[in-house]
């Protein structure tokens, strides 16, 4: 059933009350007389029929938060004229907002503001005339939607690629892997409901996906693709953000539009290289990384629409209001026919704009960047492209080497593993595999890995009850219907063996464990990959039990292992190098502990993206040990380094740099600490997209420091907000949020002898404690003895 999105409650939202954006562009009306009379509801009304995630704001400052909260959309903001002077300023520099739109009564007071911002498209007095330049300029701004991939050809490790590499190689796999799901009347349905839902308010879009229910044909694909209603908007936009939910709700069109465009490519076979246009304002960040890639693989996020007109693709660049944020680009694109991994077709005569001279490329379009220079006689930046067939190649190499892997779980399953291990990106991989696990038939013979991957998802959200839940289910169905010796058997092993470590039962974490090496040294009684990974987390289990001498043996045989079957440098020598630097730590040869320590910072930077949240932990784990060296003037010099290098690199705005002025703030002592704490949190509040996790180690800290300067109130907020992030981002009863309710609890118990509320949220603490860890546990024991203290206070007060 459609959910109804009405004007009234799409009215001075904070961020989170927001309807998510399926679509590229975001309209926000501002003005103070925004009401519910007659006239205003019309406008309003007509504007959610122009993108239902409109929103519409009386008050100036919470429409400026939410400008600045929004990621990833490109914003086109109506204004009023009294409001504009105000609020320009703080909007102006915003990214994405890419056009302004100034509505009042008097034209001409306003007409100055055009000169001060470039982002304003014109001031206007008429609203028909306001609404039709707005329609035109969103269909412009979809027209001009854009993201791309680049594979670092020299990267070292496909098991730690770079974002972008990582997500090339998830566009590329896009393909095959719908073209693997089920396509029959169903997903056509949950297509169109997924699209009447959103465009409930819209009746010319309801009429569109009605007539497409009715009359709609393979044939007929490309001639939808171009009538740019709700198909063309929510596809491209899910292909570009790799929104999971779309992706598969659309599989089946998808799949018929590629189809369509094979087939219609054959018509270009016969003739010469193509020179093709696209024109294109670039981001200045993202314009600097193609500039730097000269010879580099590139890859178009989405169907890639171009022209055979350098002066359409120019046309297009300059309806755009031009600002500083970004660089006017032309990509000319040397498209050969005969490079049969790029399909691309001439579409002109099924346009409705005749005249564009359109050739639209299909999904896993792969050039290479020729050149990149500036055309002075045109005032904008030439970007050459030459289609090639690399991309499919790079395919089959990284398929090779991870050979391993795909001898036990089909593409279909290493996509989401792509999405959870390279990209990091765990929502997305939960979204895939429970899709999957509900869309393909029980029988299937990828269910068990499904339902093994979806205990991996929970482990990574340290959800034990729950991965444990998916890893029994994978194990069951995996005892069921394979060898008892099987490696995959091995595998649900050791991962149910790795929850019970993590919930504390140790010698019930080793039986299964121990299980899993079993079945290996019957498989490989050689050296291999999974059989060091299993006797690296016996040594990680006796490790956490306290037993270190035990660990350090089991840590060797892991770390020699590694380096027979690796090549050097890799992740998984790296992490061995740390674990035996911790039992040294923990034995108190300190020198020692810092060698290894170094050792896998230097190695992990040799094969990770420098952007990688690993080399932010193993940083501080040499900082920390230093300091507990007493050695604080070279922890400090050591990090200072590492920043300055991190700068160069990254820039001054992202989360790996807030966590190195994190590190150095916990080298430092009373008032340093406090500065460069407020300096990591300036940088994470300016950082896209900011890192939820160092936000809260990073407020955790402040909020500790504000009590113990007794700034009560400050800390209690602080620590407040962090408990508000742990509900958005886990589930309700995981331990991080029991966590930060003991820590309010302390709080109100100790600094504030605010009893009551001390005995609410200790006792909110052990229900969550409980659920995972049972009554034996040393935090459920813990959180008991303060709700006894807080019952003694209570009762003599």
């Amino acid at each position: 059933m459609a959910s109804k999105i009405s004007a009234s409650n799409s009215r001075d939202l904070q961020p989170v009350e927001t309807l998510k954006n399926k679509e590229n562009t975001r309209l926000i009306w501002l003005d103070g007389n925004i009401d519910d009379s007659k006239d205003s509801m019309h406008t309003q009304n007509l504007l959610l029929e122009f993108n239902p995630a409109a929103q519409f704001y009386t008050d100036s400052t919470r429409c400026v938060d939410f400008v600045k909260s929004i990621q990833g959309e490109q914003i086109l903001l109506i204004i009023s004229g009294a409001l504009a002077r105000d609020v320009l300023p703080q909007i102006s520099r915003v990214r994405s907002v890419i056009a302004v739109f100034i509505f009042c009564r008097n034209r001409e007071f306003h007409v100055k503001l055009m000169s001060e911002y470039s982002k304003i498209v014109d001031i206007f007095i008429v609203q028909d005339e306001l609404l039709r330049l707005l329609r035109d300029t969103m269909t412009i701004v979809e027209k001009q939607a854009f993201t791309f991939s680049l594979f670092d050809q020299t990267q070292k490790s496909t098991r730690d690629l770079s974002k972008d590499s990582a997500s090339f190689l998830w566009n590329q796999l896009l393909l095959y892997v719908l073209k693997k799901m089920p396509q029959d009347d169903q997903a056509k349905n949950e297509m169109l409901t997924t699209c009447s839902n959103y465009y409930a308010m819209n009746k010319k879009e309801l009429n569109k996906i009605e007539q497409f229910r009715k009359s709609y044909s393979r044939e007929q694909a490309i001639k939808w693709y171009t009538d740019e209603c709700f198909l063309y908007k929510l596809l491209n936009n899910a292909i570009r953000t790799e929104d999971i939910d779309l992706l598969y709700a659309f599989r089946f069109y998808i799949i018929d539009l590629c189809h369509a465009l094979e087939k219609e490519s054959e018509q270009l076979k016969t003739g010469g290289v193509l020179k093709l246009y696209r024109g294109q304002h670039i981001p200045n960040g993202e314009f600097e990384k193609l500039r730097k890639a000269t010879g580099t693989l590139i890859s178009t996020n989405g169907f890639l629409s171009t022209s055979r007109s350098i002066d359409v693709a120019l046309g297009f660049i300059r309806q755009l209001p031009v600002n500083d944020d970004m660089k006017l680009c032309i990509f000319e694109i040397n498209a050969d026919p005969n490079v049969t991994a790029v399909v691309f077709a001439d579409i002109d005569k099924y346009s409705k704009m005749q005249g564009e001279q359109e050739v639209l490329f299909g999904l896993n379009s792969t050039f290479k960047i020729d050149h990149v220079k500036m055309e002075k006689k045109l005032n904008v930046w030439k970007i050459g492209l030459s289609t090639t067939a690399e991309g499919s190649t790079r395919i089959e190499q990284y398929m090779k080497l991870q050979e391993d892997q795909l001898q036990l779980i089909s593409p279909l399953v290493s996509f989401g593993c792509l999405l959870l291990n390279e990209l990091g990106q765990i929502e997305r991989a939960k979204c895939y595999f429970s899709k999957l696990l509900h869309s393909l038939p029980s029988d299937h013979p990828d269910i068990s890995s499904i339902q093994n991957n979806l205990g991996n998802v929970y482990s990574a959200k340290d959800e034990l009850n729950l991965a444990l839940k998916y890893y029994e289910e994978a194990y069951r169905k995996r005892r069921s219907t394979l060898s008892e010796n099987h490696p995959l058997v091995a595998s649900s092993l050791n991962n149910i063996g790795l929850i019970y470590k993590n919930k504390g039962d140790f010698d019930r974490a080793l039986d299964y464990l121990h299980q899993s090496l079993a079945i290996d040294e019957k498989n490989y009684p050689g050296d291999h990959s999974s059989k060091a990974l299993y006797l690296e987390n016996i040594g990680l289990t006796y490790q956490s039990k306290g037993d270190i001498d035990s660990a350090l043996a089991w840590f060797k045989r892991a770390f020699g292992m590694y380096t027979r079957v690796l090549p050097a440098p890799h992740p998984y020598i790296a992490s061995a190098l740390g674990n035996l630097g911790s039992v040294y730590e923990k034995k108190g040869d300190l020198d020692r502990a810092i060698d290894f320590y170094r050792q896998r910072l230097e190695m992990a930077e040799e094969c990770l993206p420098p952007g990688h949240p690993d080399l932010s932990s193993y940083l501080n784990r040499v900082a920390q040990t230093y300091k507990k060296k007493n050695d604080k003037k070279t922890s400090l010099m050591f990090c200072e380094k590492q920043l300055a290098s991190q700068k160069t690199i990254l820039g001054d705005k992202h989360p790996r740099i807030a966590s190195t002025l994190m590190t150095i703030g916990d080298i430092c002592e009373g008032e340093e600490t406090r500065r460069y704490y407020e300096e990591a949190l300036s940088v994470l509040e300016n950082c896209t997209p900011c890192s939820e996790l160092t936000l809260i180690d990073c407020l955790t800290m402040l909020g500790a420091i504000a009590l113990d300067d007794e700034r009560l109130e400050d800390g209690i907020a602080h620590w407040k907000y962090v408990l508000d992030v742990r509900r958005r981002i886990h589930s309700s009863d995981h331990p991080a949020i029991a966590e930060q309710l003991q820590r309010l609890g302390e709080a109100y118990f100790e600094a504030m002898h605010n009893y009551p509320e001390a005995f609410r949220y200790f006792s909110e603490s052990l229900a969550i404690y409980r659920a995972n860890y049972g009554d034996q546990h040393k935090d459920v024991i813990e959180v008991k003895e303060y709700l006894r203290q807080v019952k003694e206070k209570m009762a003599d007060s």
